[in-house]
């Protein structure tokens, strides 16, 4: 991989990496958060709370898709990237130091569900628009690879703000974190967008993108012009898309609370079980993007889906019955592997399925629709269910359900090919 790459790649994917770092320190310090700004005399009241607020950044991520769509069509992908991560950095630097309910009363709610819509504003755009500003760098040949690195980075974040929030937990005094040290890992991840601003500030344009400018393929409403004429393919790829979010939000974020609280592992040993799970889904999903460059995205794709098929409810099965942790781990670790072999070729098959003119836009736009309306739900839906049937399968069932629908449409889903061109071309054009 050439420095210019590795720059490229570098600028990229530091914005998730943030993202999913502040993901995962919301929801760890989510019951100091609720105490500091939510206080009720019902602790499930103050993490509700809090958890709303969360929410609130989550769901108005498809407004800031659609923002961001627009200025990376439009205006250029470099433009937009460096626009989104400026706007993450600003909003994390006032949740650092954002005066507490005691002090400033009904205004400190309202200002951090205000800072969290900024903050849902700006990630909108970030993750999609990373997938279509790094696969657009390299030829055909290591696109999913490279492609794939927009996952990976997002892993690397979730165990980095845990990592963070756990030391934290055990640097600090009880008091003392209540007080100010929840404060210091959100000012800290200040640190990581400041320098994702000043590497993607010093990148080339991207050269698709400076190719199809040059040949007037630009459209003057991108985001219109995928609903109206790419509505088909849009909610193709959103349902292929859905797997990766339901199995990532139930396999990755929801069934560490399903050991705890429904099979009564400790809470120690679940979060080791994820965390190893989210190793291993690192791994397998850089080789499964290696490969699907190789044999293609589909063949790659629909082998993992396969793989949820036929094994999620038997090795579910085996989660639920077993009271060994260590059988447990390996039944999850198995599942890993299918998680990490659907999340490699995913980025690059979404950026084949839109021309160059309105990608940047189609993509943010369906991991904004995915996300929060199948993968941010996941872990709500499958606890009602639970509770309303008595089965701890029904998450199995939901995520085969997905894994089935995500067989039918990838076989359906058509490549742009609008990647003759080499990326060097636009490059050279772009200096």
């Amino acid at each position: 991989m050439s420095k210019s790459l590795v720059k490229t790649v570098t600028a990229s994917l530091v914005g998730n990496l943030f993202e999913w770092y502040d993901f995962a320190l919301f929801g760890y310090f989510a019951p100091v958060i609720g105490k500091l700004f939510f206080p009720s005399d019902n602790k499930s009241v103050e993490l509700i709370a809090a958890f709303g607020a969360f929410a609130a950044g989550y769901l108005i991520r498809p407004l800031g898709g659609m923002i961001f769509g627009h200025i990376g069509d439009r205006m250029g992908r470099k433009k937009a990237m460096v626009l989104s991560i400026l706007l993450m950095a600003v909003p994390t630097a006032l949740i650092g130091i954002l005066p507490t309910y005691a002090e400033i009363g009904i205004w400190a709610p309202v200002l951090l569900m205000s800072i969290r819509m900024l903050q849902g504003i700006s990630m909108g755009g970030n993750y999609g628009g990373s997938i279509t500003f790094t696969t657009e760098h390299t030829d055909v040949s290591r696109r999913g690879l490279i492609g794939s690195f927009a996952i990976t980075s997002c892993l690397v974040g979730i165990m980095a703000g845990s990592g963070a929030a756990a030391l934290s937990s055990n640097v600090f005094s009880e008091a003392d974190l209540m007080a100010w040290g929840w404060r210091v890992p959100f000012l800290f991840g200040i640190l990581i967008c400041l320098v994702g601003f000043y590497i993607r500030r010093n990148v080339p344009e991207s050269p698709e993108y400076i190719i199809a400018q040059e040949s007037g393929e630009l459209k003057k409403n991108p985001v219109k012009e995928v609903f109206t004429h790419h509505g088909r393919t849009l909610v193709k790829v959103v349902m292929a898309v859905m797997l990766h979010d339901l199995s990532f939000y139930i396999l990755l974020v929801y069934m560490a609370t399903h050991l705890s609280t429904q099979l009564g592992l400790s809470q120690g040993m679940a979060l080791t079980i994820n965390t190893i799970s989210l190793l291993v889904v690192s791994v397998f999903t850089v080789i499964s993007a290696w490969l699907s460059d190789k044999i293609g995205r589909k063949a790659v794709l629909g082998g993992a889906a396969f793989l949820f098929v036929i094994g999620t409810i038997p090795l579910l099965g085996i989660v639920n019955t077993s009271n060994d942790p260590m059988t447990i781990l390996a039944a999850q670790m198995l599942l890993a592997v299918a998680v990490g072999g659907y999340f490699g070729p995913l980025p690059a098959l979404m950026v084949e399925s839109y021309p160059t003119a309105v990608r940047f836009s189609a993509v943010t736009i369906t991991t904004n629709i995915s996300g929060p309306l199948f993968g941010g739900t996941a872990p709500m839906v499958v606890t009602y269910l639970i509770e309303r049937t008595g089965s701890n399968m029904v998450p199995a069932y939901y995520l085969t359900i997905g894994a089935l629908i995500a067989l039918i449409v990838l076989r359906s889903i058509k490549n742009q090919e609008n990647f003759e061109s080499s990326p060097q071309e636009g490059i050279q054009a772009a200096a």
